[in-house]
């Protein structure tokens, strides 16, 4: 997702230009963390491990950029077993008929020189709605591990729930979810 900054902002924050093509996203560098407002008390925190996907990216025409993610929500996790049980059951995001969540970025507007609004829809619990994501690229460059070409960038996007027809709780559990998400996209 940032990584289609780097195509616009340059060789500033880029330790090496990329090649216009498909990257696909590294899932053990990669995850979402989540917060929601817990009665007003405080603000719990997940995380969401589980990513796939994949960014079509041309450095000369950003806007073209396409991104397509795929979130397993059984891996879903608030370090407490049996709220994530809870989570997982049909109040929430009833994992065993809607296992994946999606998100496919269609638009991309540079708001910065490093910065920009991915802008696509997110498929979850089966409802499908627009969400904007504000992204950050991070950096362009080899891999000091394994010497591929990878992409890094960070962003973040606010849901409300119950557009997606989750309710429960609601209002004493918050109705806006802010995501925080991590990346690294890989040439292929």
């Amino acid at each position: 997702m940032l990584a289609v900054l780097l195509a616009v902002s340059g060789a500033a924050r880029a330790a090496e230009p990329f090649p216009a093509g498909l990257y696909k996203l590294d899932p053990l560098h990669s995850r979402i963390a989540w917060s929601v407002s817990h009665l007003g008390f405080s603000i719990y925190r997940g995380l969401i491990p589980s990513v796939q996907g994949s960014l079509r990216i041309d450095p000369a025409d950003p806007a073209a950029s396409r991104l397509n993610a795929y979130v397993a929500m059984a891996g879903l996790s608030s370090l407490d077993p049996a709220l994530d049980t809870r989570l997982r059951g049909p109040q929430f995001f009833a994992t065993g008929r809607y296992p994946v969540a999606a998100y496919h970025a269609d638009g991309l507007t540079m708001t910065g020189p490093h910065t920009a609004r991915l802008d696509g829809t997110l498929t979850l619990v089966g409802v499908t709605h627009r969400l904007a994501m504000n992204v950050r690229f991070e950096r362009a460059g080899r891999d000091p591990v394994t010497g591929k070409l990878t992409l890094g960038f960070e962003g973040t996007a606010t849901l409300q729930r119950s557009r997606y027809g989750i309710v429960a709780y609601t209002p004493l559990v918050g109705n806006d979810v802010a995501l925080e998400l991590e990346a690294e996209f890989v040439l292929q």
